[in-house]
């Protein structure tokens, strides 16, 4: 069982959202956007409790606040637990709050809808009393007598069971799903577990109801049975035991103190007799307690004396082994000690899993998290918020949310983009093959590209002297950094449309800027190339630039004019060819390979730096690129 889409309404700061959920899912986005909101408003659902006003979108307390999880992918383990919840492939279920009705677990299944009125009460006198009201009303029914709150459920279960036919597909309470009241299985089905980025690592690690360290244990040791049915033989050994030892040494004091409270009674009620029997006491073994002290360069400590980066390894080892633990059968399954043929599901839900985490070890983090969530047994799903591009691969931009807000009419409002396989591909349809993409973003583009997802606008160009120069005249101004501005260079024309179509379907706002090559014959011919080759590679370019056009929605031109629009721009022959009209340029990128030592024919670097600071005013065509950035980013 997984996890399909979640939806939440009027949970904290997100008023109304809906999104889908991978094995693994990476939530990206600004701060203050909604990502760790999910994870929380998640965490609500599968624990319950008693909403503050803080909790409710914009403190309006009056608004319920509900948040609804549909679950798909079931095993027979699964669909025997859940019943008549599942419909066709899928199963949904609403958690809501309201001030006026409190808290409610309700999901979708078929059921009569009259016994719904008697299934909404929790505690069971209420209950009892609906179902007797019901009874009377309806005596056609033919139910039975019902003295407990347990009796009236199996009554309604077996009346339906009887009564298939006038079965609907309703709204009904699923509360008991889950166990208990704010337990944290699903009827042993599917564990969720939140790391979040403030948690106390030293609490987490502590033997108590809830903590990280629980849960590992609960499913380290399973259902327990085996253990229970010793311990349950020892309780009733000692009781035994003891009571034994009360009788032996205390039953003779017990007789003579009933014979002679017995001989005062008779004084004042003859025949009347008192008697003191021993019955066995009841003894429990306590729950089995575990203390968590961690060695660090063979020194023993408490997890609280390590520093913040070893505590926050510390949970990522319990949460690497959690999510590989298979369960212990329960009692009836076979073999106890061997792993359950259909384990329960896992959702890991982390916040920042890249703090107190160097370069190194967030990338073989984020590769772990990865290779859990493509494993099969048990199923395990991941979702993770972050700021860090160590833990975004746009490889696999499928699994990439992207927050951003919007203007609302209350309050800002979150919305969540993704890019899907299908989107991306009718973007590029004519220029790549679906299964291209992930491949040539793994060669050239990941690194830019992950971090292009943080970003509020992104340049992309053909390669890295564009970057390189147009970063220069972005440093003029402060740099493209304090505007939150990344540039990716595509290697190549073509390639650049790789990028700009995931970024569009994340919705980060994008600037491209292309090179027509009008002149490249010329140049070719002028490095002695036949004039035939020549004009073939041209046509070739003529071709690149009709791709590119379509693909951004322009008129199709195969050798456009310099020129700056909307949503591109794109010159004449090459940006590096139209600098050659700026004073002092050429001889400013020669100065600057002399300093870096960098004599590279297009160095990226000597372009950044000679742009930079080149006295007097850049070109016009660049500086309106810069503007139309620039108004992107605000």
């Amino acid at each position: 069982m997984r996890i399909a889409c979640v939806d939440v309404v009027n949970f904290r700061c997100l008023k109304e959202l809906s999104t889908s959920l991978d094995d693994v899912t990476v939530l990206v986005g600004a701060n203050s956007t909604g990502k760790s909101t999910l994870l929380h408003a998640l965490r609500w659902f599968f624990e319950g409790g008693q909403l503050a006003p803080v909790d409710h979108a914009g403190h309006q307390v009056d608004d319920p606040v509900s948040v609804g999880v549909t679950f798909t992918d079931f095993n027979h383990a699964d669909r025997d637990a859940l019943g008549s919840y599942v419909q066709g492939d899928k199963a949904t279920f609403w958690r809501t709050y309201s001030v006026a009705n409190g808290e409610k677990l309700t999901g979708r299944g078929r059921a009569y809808p009259l016994f719904e009125e008697v299934r909404m009460h929790e505690k069971a006198i209420p209950k009892r009393e609906a179902y007797q009201q019901m009874c009377q009303r309806r005596p056609d029914l033919g139910l039975p007598r019902a003295t407990s709150a347990a009796a009236v459920e199996d009554a309604l279960t077996t009346w339906e069971a009887e009564h298939s036919d006038q079965m609907k597909d309703v709204p009904i309470s699923a509360t008991h799903l889950f166990g208990f009241t704010g337990g944290a299985r699903l009827n042993g089905r599917f564990d969720f577990v939140l790391v979040p980025a403030v948690s106390d690592p030293e609490a987490e690690t502590r033997d108590a109801r809830g903590t990280l360290l629980r849960q590992l244990l609960d499913r380290a040791l399973g259902e327990q049975s085996q253990m229970r049915a010793r311990l349950d033989a020892l309780e009733r050994q000692v009781s035994t035991d003891v009571h034994q030892i009360m009788v032996a040494e205390g039953g003779e004091a017990l007789r003579k103190l009933a014979s002679g409270v017995t001989e005062e009674l008779e004084r004042l009620v003859p025949g009347g007799q008192v008697l003191l029997d021993t019955h066995p006491p009841t003894f429990q073994v306590p729950q089995l307690s575990v203390d968590v002290r961690v060695a660090d360069g063979g020194l023993c400590t408490d997890v609280g004396h390590q520093g913040h980066g070893f505590q926050r390894a510390l949970l990522i080892a319990f949460v690497q082994r959690l999510a590989t633990l298979h369960p212990t059968r329960s009692e009836g399954d076979g073999d106890a000690d061997g792993p359950s043929p259909e384990p329960p599901a896992l959702f890991l839900a982390i916040e920042e899993p890249e703090l107190y985490q160097h370069p190194l070890q967030s990338r073989n983090f984020a590769a772990t998290l990865a290779a859990l969530g493509q494993s099969s047994s048990p199923t395990v799903q991941i979702a993770y918020a972050t700021h860090s591009e160590h833990f975004v691969d746009p490889a696999h931009y499928r699994r990439l949310r992207r927050f951003h807000r919007r203007p609302g009419t209350d309050w800002p409002q979150t919305q969540v983009t993704e890019a899907t396989v299908e989107r991306v591909a009718a973007r590029l349809q004519g220029a790549y093959e679906p299964e291209q993409v992930p491949v040539r973003v793994r060669m050239t583009l990941r690194r830019q590209v992950a971090e292009a997802v943080f970003a509020k606008a992104v340049l992309v160009v053909e390669g890295a002297s564009d970057a390189g120069l147009l970063h220069g005249i972005g440093d003029r101004s402060g740099g493209f950094d304090a505007l939150g501005v990344a540039i990716v260079a595509g290697s190549g024309k073509r390639q650049l449309l790789i990028p700009w179509a995931i970024l569009t379907e994340l919705g980060v706002p994008l600037y491209v800027v292309f090179d027509a090559d009008g002149g490249l014959a010329q140049r070719r011919m002028a490095q002695g190339w036949p004039h035939a080759k020549a004009e073939q590679t041209q046509l070739k370019e003529q071709r690149e630039n009709e791709v590119v056009l379509a693909a951004l929605g322009a008129s199709v031109e195969l050798a456009p004019v310099t020129q700056v629009v909307d949503s591109y721009a794109v010159f004449a022959d090459t940006l590096e060819s139209e600098c050659t009209t700026w004073e002092g340029f050429d001889a400013a990128v020669k100065i600057a390979r002399e300093e870096l030592g960098d004599w590279r024919e297009k160095s990226d670097d000597a372009y950044r730096q000679a742009a930079s600071t080149l006295e007097g005013k850049p070109l016009a065509v660049l500086t309106e690129i810069i503007e139309r950035i620039r108004a992107l980013a605000t």
